[in-house]
């Protein structure tokens, strides 16, 4: 009879440590909770106790959570500052910091996740809200990164959670803004293409004025010095032509009359002079 007591007494002690005692996994975070209520809240990992049957141990994955929202597949268009619309899929990453909060405001992880899509895609909306289409994609990308950061974590405080981070990872048009997208940019590039050609015609009409410049300067330089050379020419033949005179006129007069000979006398040349005429006393001569 006393080995029966003693085992139930063994029995019993065994069910009221096995409620007392709880081991807490180093990636988990635990709330002790008695009649619903949060009586205190654990962070570090190892045995740990509580009130048996009174009390009770929930556990939360304290490391970082990834949620992906797929918004180009079940939310409406988002839209930019200038009324560009885009379809964009984004992942934020979160993590429980404070679980008592976090209990009491969303009770489960599953239901923390909805909201927090919801939040977070309302944050999205707001801040490219703000922006141009164009700079989702570009230098001031991560600033609207930070600036969603910072919305989302001002909502989900009350959760006792922190967003370390949120990404968009696509971003698409819709085929009709697609469309109106690529037809803009073929008239931006025709009007730079229309532009670059007209700057191009412009720049050629200057290098063809300042080449005909340039030929016309060459030109008159050329002639000026041409004629300097056929007047030193000139000045040098005189004054040959004034020594041979000095040293024997009636052979430069001579020289001289078959010289006009040579540029009057042609193929079909006719002259009709008197036969005592100066211009032929070489011609009358025996």
């Amino acid at each position: 009879m006393n080995s029966k007591k003693f085992l139930i007494a063994v029995v019993l002690i065994g069910f009221f440590l096995a409620n007392s005692v709880y081991v807490q996994d180093q990636r988990k975070t635990a709330i002790i909770t008695q009649v619903g209520e949060v009586v205190r809240q654990s962070q570090e990992p190892g045995l740990k106790f509580k009130v048996p049957f009174l009390q009770e141990v929930r556990f939360f994955d304290k490391r970082l959570q990834v949620i992906k929202f797929n918004m180009s597949e079940h939310s409406s268009e988002v839209v930019a500052s200038d009324q560009k619309t885009m379809q964009l899929d984004a992942y934020a990453m979160y993590k429980i910091v404070q679980p008592k909060k976090f209990y009491e405001a969303a009770q489960t992880d599953e239901i923390f996740r909805q909201r927090m899509k919801s939040i977070t895609e309302s944050s999205i909306r707001e801040v490219i809200g703000r922006v141009l289409f164009k700079e989702i994609l570009g230098a001031k990308r991560n600033e609207i990164r930070e600036n969603i950061i910072i919305d989302v974590n001002k909502n989900v405080e009350k959760f006792g959670v922190e967003v370390n981070d949120v990404r968009i990872i696509r971003v698409s048009l819709p085929d009709k803004a697609r469309d109106a997208v690529y037809a803009r940019m073929r008239s931006e590039r025709e009007k730079e293409a229309t532009e670059i050609r007209a700057i191009g015609n412009q720049q050629a009409q200057v290098i063809r004025a300042e080449a005909e410049k340039d030929r016309a300067l060459i030109l008159a330089d050329a002639k000026k010095k041409a004629e300097i050379l056929k007047g030193e020419g000139e000045a040098l033949a005189i004054n040959i032509y004034a020594k041979a005179y000095g040293r024997d006129s009636d052979f430069f007069e001579y020289y001289k009359t078959l010289d006009v000979y040579k540029n009057s006398f042609g193929k079909d040349s006719k002259l009709v002079l008197s036969t005592d005429n100066k211009f032929l006393k070489y011609f009358n001569k025996e």
